[in-house]
């Protein structure tokens, strides 16, 4: 933490794109607008399994190289900034405090807390759980092990309205 004026001058927000990213994002934006922060969003993708590699060879792509998988991560990310514009907010102009996606390989919890470290970020804003399609808990696997892992404290948004969990009930959120 950098002192008591803007606190809070980096977040970051951990996303897996399910239902509930809009709601997630909002108190994300939310809180930057309050803090004067700025929000980078972070999406983990799973390496490539060997299936995957011999998909690419079979289009003649080296993975070897690292291009087919840059040219999917850049794809990922176009198609997020994309579903963030479109979907979650009402354009571009309202991505306000969103100053970067990020899309990297890895196990969810190791790439958010990485990046959080990366941009010392202080703060870590993410899902409480991955809602009804894995069960409803507590904590998900990946937030109780960013939780354990980061430094930074980690704001936990619950998943609260079963049937559009991307809608907020309070009227604070609404912010577009």
């Amino acid at each position: 933490m950098r002192g008591d004026v803007g606190m809070i001058e980096r977040i970051v927000c951990g996303t897996d794109l399910g239902p509930n990213t809009s709601y997630i994002v909002y108190h994300a934006v939310y809180l930057a607008r309050q803090c004067g922060a700025s929000v980078e969003i972070v999406h983990a993708v799973e390496p490539i399994n060997p299936f995957g590699m011999a998909l690419f060879k079979s289009y003649d792509l080296n993975p070897s190289t690292g291009q087919a998988t840059d040219q999917i991560l850049a794809s990922i990310k176009d198609s997020v900034v994309e579903r963030l514009a479109d979907e979650y907010m009402s354009g571009l102009d309202d991505l306000g405090a969103v100053c970067n996606v990020v899309i990297e390989q890895g196990h969810p919890a190791d790439v958010i807390v990485r990046r959080a470290n990366s941009i010392s970020a202080d703060l870590i804003v993410m899902g409480s759980s991955a809602g009804p399609r894995h069960g409803f808990s507590l904590l998900g696997s990946c937030t109780a092990r960013v939780l354990q892992m980061a430094r930074q404290p980690v704001f936990t948004v619950p998943f609260v309205n079963h049937e559009d969990p991307g809608v907020s009930e309070n009227p604070q959120m609404k912010l577009w």
